[in-house]
């Protein structure tokens, strides 16, 4: 349980690593999860950090993608029904660079169909109002996001 919202089991994706649909089916059983958490989506449409965006090293890779995204609206439109049709749960996560950016993303969200159980807030993205610190640098920032 997560605030009202239930699962069936604990397992869920982290943002990022499931992409914005059903990529993962070929590989796994999505409805099997608790939930499914696609990558953070904005308002509109992102194109990302210019390549290149992974970079391997000895201890690991560093990745800088820049949170590429088809934008909420077209994410509701094209992403989420293939991957409802496997029965997942999916949580929706979303980012911006100010209050207001994450505000359209959750207003776009607000009439996304009963599969779409929850919204995940990125706090790790820069505050542009605020010296590009980052949203989860600060709890009263977060609290406006949230808010």
């Amino acid at each position: 349980v997560i605030g009202s919202v239930r699962l069936p089991n604990p397992v869920c994706t982290a943002s990022g690593t499931a992409g914005h649909g059903d990529e993962l089916a070929r590989h796994l059983d999505p409805s099997a999860l608790g939930a499914m958490v696609v990558k953070s989506l904005h308002a509109e449409p992102w194109p990302g950090n210019p390549a290149p965006r992974v970079h391997a090293t000895p201890a690991g890779m560093i990745n800088s993608v820049g949170l590429q995204g088809p934008g909420v609206a077209a994410w509701l439109e094209h992403d989420l029904p293939p991957l409802l049709a496997t029965g997942a749960r999916v949580v929706a996560s979303i980012w911006g660079r100010t209050v207001d950016e994450f505000a359209r993303a959750a207003d776009l969200l607000a009439g996304a169909p009963s599969g779409v159980v929850a919204v995940e807030v990125n706090a790790s993205c820069p505050n542009l109002e605020d010296r590009r610190n980052l949203f989860a640098h600060s709890a009263a920032a977060t609290g406006e996001v949230v808010d």
